[in-house]
């Protein structure tokens, strides 16, 4: 068993990462999470971090969104230095939202809409976050529209956000569906699988 430290930047994105370690069935757990309330924190730490996974597993995930052209740019700025050997850093394009959306069968039932309203590549969405609220809107389920959609023009986001995803994702989210949706995911699994399988290409 592999115990990681999970850096991330909010709890959707925590709990995607304990999805995935439950995914591969024993050889992964979290040893303690470093929530970091946005991305800024992590690329002021990320070389601590890396320093770090030199004596432990750290899995780091942040969000694309629209600062760089394509996930390795980021990591290429942020972490020119080697990488450890036992630091997994990874960019969901755009946002962690797009693996969500990913799942395209699983997330039309659970917010009770038709699966053509939901993208089919997720990876291409400019704002993932943004794209989950409009469809929450369109839910013929009272709890989604009200836990998901902001209350007024000052939040981004709705009351329930976390609860309501943490749901999804623990008891709906299809991993296997979800990454051949989204090469971000895809990218991210694979480099766990790598760990297990080191023959394996990624």
């Amino acid at each position: 068993m592999i115990y990681w430290t999970s850096v991330y930047e909010d709890e959707v994105t925590h709990q995607v990462m304990l999805k995935i370690y439950d995914f591969f069935k024993g050889h992964f757990s979290e040893l303690r999470g470093i929530p970091c309330s946005g991305k800024g924190k992590i690329m002021k730490h990320i070389r601590a971090y890396n320093n770090a996974a030199k004596h432990g597993y750290y899995f780091v995930i942040t969000d694309l969104d629209d600062d760089y052209d394509c996930a390795p740019l980021l990591i290429k700025d942020w972490l020119p230095d080697i990488h450890a050997n036992q630091l997994l850093f990874r960019v969901a394009v755009h946002e962690v939202e797009s693996w969500l959306l990913a799942d395209k069968k699983n997330l039309a039932a659970f917010f009770s809409i038709s699966q053509e309203l939901v993208p089919s590549k997720p990876d291409n969405e400019a704002d993932p976050k943004r794209t989950v609220i409009t469809l929450a809107k369109r839910s013929r389920k009272r709890e989604i529209r009200e836990s998901i959609v902001p209350i007024d023009d000052y939040a981004t986001i709705g009351p329930g956000y976390n609860i309501i995803f943490r749901n999804f994702i623990q008891n709906f989210w299809n991993i296997d569906s979800a990454r051949r949706n989204s090469h971000s995911l895809d990218r991210a699994i694979r480099s766990l699988e790598k760990i297990i399988r080191p023959d394996i290409d990624i």
